[in-house]
């Protein structure tokens, strides 16, 4: 890849990893261990009450130091004084900065009082400029749940607590990686951006294939669908510092927000973690250590053959380009009406392991915050528009589409760290710096379609109040496809053209800044 001032800065794997490492356990913020499925899922005991309105604005400035796709031949010539649609601002992809308000939710929760105090709600809606509000940006329902506390586990005479089950029910999210579950939560939002993988991995979208060109029939789901979960929590040892044990299984849908079943194959969940609690603070700012593991898996029914020829769609029919295309199909719209029959269920699978640490272990200094994950998707893989152009997408979309690989294995990490800082510069707001460091492989080990990108994020936050911040991040982006070696040689370089073309596109991927206001309100109305 053609390295330039958008590129990331010069570290190693390993010197990347060790920075991260070495300002969390030496040097927070507001992203830390917690119990997510305590805190969405249910409502303090004893403390209950009928009805709390709850919400968040966060409007927000970005800028894309994005280079024109420059370098492209053959079929992928058209592309060349474009921009790749990952260096523009979602949801319209259509430029490389520009003001907009990127989540507006507001919510309702509580227990249903007088009906019974064992059963929970939980109701969010969404009304930002994101995906999840794409095409018409009209409202829409994020979570509406219902939580059954009856047969969880109960106190014992020493105080501990034992294991039952709880059920929840309806549209939420369920379980999987930690920065989705913490990311659904202003109070946990560092950076702006998402890791790419989690980014890529967990926000997904239903592709309905007799659409033209496997057009997204859908809105992103922000990693949520309609389901039932089983859930529950442990606490045992002393009383003051205890272990915390927490199990939970799913299943749903898996066709995402708003979505009936509509494949008759279903999404199955399973999530462990085992903590350690530093004192009695409780909630999304609780002091522990955390390691946990999630998974997932579910068929998807999909058509990866419209015109019966026996090769799947999207093969590189022409090689040489390094483009996909249709197989002798040609995305014409009557293949996809008249051999529709070819449909399969093509299975996807979605796991990850990871720690957490958020703690004040040192008396006078700040709050330590640390965090890693590596996390691994496998199968059935969308890989974004057919035409990696913001400006030629637009035209092709409803003929091209997207591309997509029944097979594909995408996987990735990172390391984010974070310390209070005020107190060292004399500042009485909290104020906090973060580091983290990510990188993701898509579609890793095709010839003809692997991406490999490495991003450094630097992140400051400004407390004005415990409910209103301003956060500021810069990121440093390396976006490349050297791994692929599909096509005929292009020149004298040795270079194949799947890789050349790759690279055409993703060199212009540069550095992004961004700028963006945090304000949480929440009222409670009836107790």
């Amino acid at each position: 890849m053609k390295k330039n001032s958008r590129s990331i800065p010069k570290l190693s794997r390993l010197s990347a990893a060790v920075t991260a490492a070495t300002i969390a356990f030496g040097s927070v913020s507001t992203v830390e261990a917690a119990n997510w499925f305590k805190l969405r899922g249910t409502e303090p005991g004893g403390t209950a009450h009928t009805l709390q309105v709850w919400g968040f604005l966060q409007p927000t400035f970005v800028n894309y130091d994005t280079g024109l796709i420059s370098g492209a031949v053959g079929k992928a010539s058209p592309l060349n004084g474009t921009l790749p649609i990952p260096g523009t601002v979602p949801p319209r992809r259509s430029d490389k900065s520009s003001f907009y308000l990127r989540r507006a939710r507001i919510g309702i929760r509580g227990t249903m009082i007088p009906i019974s105090n064992d059963i929970d709600y939980f109701i969010l809606t969404e009304m930002g400029q994101n995906g999840i509000t794409r095409p018409d940006h009209n409202m829409t329902i994020l979570d509406a749940s219902v939580t059954f506390n009856q047969l969880a586990g109960q106190r014992r005479d020493d105080g501990s607590k034992g294991l039952g089950v709880r059920f929840r029910m309806g549209q939420f999210l369920f379980s999987q990686t930690s920065e989705t579950l913490s990311n659904s939560t202003p109070g946990r939002r560092v950076h702006i951006w998402m890791p790419e993988a989690t980014f890529q991995n967990a926000l997904g979208r239903r592709v309905y294939d007799q659409g033209p060109g496997n057009f997204t029939g859908t809105k992103v789901d922000g990693a949520r669908d309609i389901g039932l979960e089983a859930f529950d929590w442990t606490e045992f040892g002393d009383p003051n510092s205890p272990y915390e044990l927490t199990y939970s299984l799913g299943v749903s849908n898996g066709d995402g927000i708003g979505i009936q079943n509509a494949d008759r194959n279903y999404r199955y969940y399973g999530w462990l973690s085992f903590a350690k609690l530093f004192d009695n603070t409780r909630g999304p700012r609780r002091h522990d250590a955390q390691v946990y593991g999630f998974y997932q898996t579910g068929n998807i029914r999909f058509n990866n053959d419209l015109n019966g020829d026996g090769v799947p769609d999207h093969t590189q029919m022409n090689p040489a380009t390094g483009l996909g295309g249709l197989s002798a199909c040609g995305g014409v719209d009557a293949c996809r009406i008249t051999n529709a029959g070819n449909a399969k269920d093509l299975n996807q699978k979605y796991w990850g392991i990871g720690v957490q640490y958020f703690n004040k272990p040192f008396k006078g200094y700040g709050q330590i915050r640390f965090n890693a994950q590596y996390e691994k998707a496998q199968g059935l893989t969308f890989d974004g528009q057919q035409v990696p152009s913001a400006l030629l997408s637009g035209p092709l979309f409803e003929n091209f589409g997207l591309r997509y690989n029944p097979n594909g294995v995408n996987e990735g990490f990172y390391i984010d760290a974070g310390y209070d800082i005020h107190k060292h510069l004399g500042i009485k707001k909290r104020t906090t710096i973060n580091l983290r460091y990510d990188e993701y492989d898509r579609n890793k080990g095709n010839a003809g379609r692997a991406i490999h990108t490495e991003q450094l994020t630097l992140t400051g936050e400004y407390f004005f109040h415990k409910k209103a911040r301003l956060t500021l991040s810069y990121g440093w982006r390396n976006w490349d496809a050297n791994d692929r070696t599909a096509g005929k040689i292009i020149g004298s370089s040795g270079t194949p053209a799947a890789r050349h073309n790759g690279n055409a596109v993703l060199s212009g991927v540069g550095n992004r800044f961004g700028a963006q206001v945090t304000f949480i309100f929440k009222n409670v109305l009836l107790r």
